[in-house]
């Protein structure tokens, strides 16, 4: 029986909100950190967690700030502060019966691009996998070299990556692959960018926490 639920998760002596959808069978979850601006509401996060749920993969769509936390800009710039948050989340996972045994994956988008890989760095034993959706997962800074797990950068512009994307890329130790995704708002709000972005997320989470091939598109222009 699949699972949707609003679950409130304790972690930086907070009580943070998120939404835990599993699918019938799930053979993996990821855990969507959102940008500024935005909360685990986020429609282009959502799009691709549906996408992932139809794959069999579980997702939990969380904000890592309460809602006054996300009112101050320096909270929302803090990436060492939420990175920390989002190890307490994954270790809260794992203890969920649901999910204790399932392989953990890491979608961040905007400023959660850094605290996702942030975090990997920090608490490598808890995931799997990583997407990093445009942003700057160069505010990882020196986290970047000891990331272990297998990283999926997806840039934002047309056969050129943004400056702090590559820096990251070519800084990554781990595993790892660039993909382009053309959206001329650079914020991926056209369906058909989305729905690019949702496919290589799909890919790679298929393969690095599922163990299999999934169908995807690939993207001509990549390099690893």
């Amino acid at each position: 029986m699949s699972i949707h639920q609003r679950v409130s998760i304790p972690a930086g002596g907070r009580l943070l909100l998120g939404d835990l959808h599993m699918p019938k069978s799930a053979r993996g979850v990821a855990v969507f950190v959102h940008g500024s601006g935005t909360t685990r509401r986020d429609a282009q996060n959502e799009l691709v967690a549906r996408r992932l749920e139809r794959a069999g993969i579980g997702t939990l769509l969380v904000d890592l700030l309460e809602d006054y936390e996300a009112r101050e800009r320096h909270n929302v710039f803090d990436v060492d502060m939420q990175a920390q948050r989002l190890v307490e989340v994954v270790r809260w996972l794992r203890d969920e019966p649901r999910c204790a045994a399932l392989p953990v994956g890491y979608f961040g988008a905007g400023v959660g691009t850094g605290v996702a890989l942030i975090a990997a760095a920090r608490s490598p034993e808890l995931v799997s996998a990583i997407v990093s959706r445009g942003g700057r997962p160069d505010t990882a800074g020196e986290w970047l070299h000891r990331v272990k797990a297998p990283v999926l950068f997806i840039a934002d512009e047309r056969g050129v990556a943004p400056d702090w994307v590559d820096a990251a890329h070519r800084a990554c130790a781990a595993q790892k692959e660039l993909v382009f995704v053309a959206s001329p708002s650079h914020l991926y709000r056209e369906p058909e960018a989305i729905e690019a972005v949702a496919q290589h997320a799909e890919r790679w989470f298929a393969r690095h926490l599922m163990e299999i091939k999934a169908p995807g598109a690939e993207s001509p222009m990549m390099r690893s």
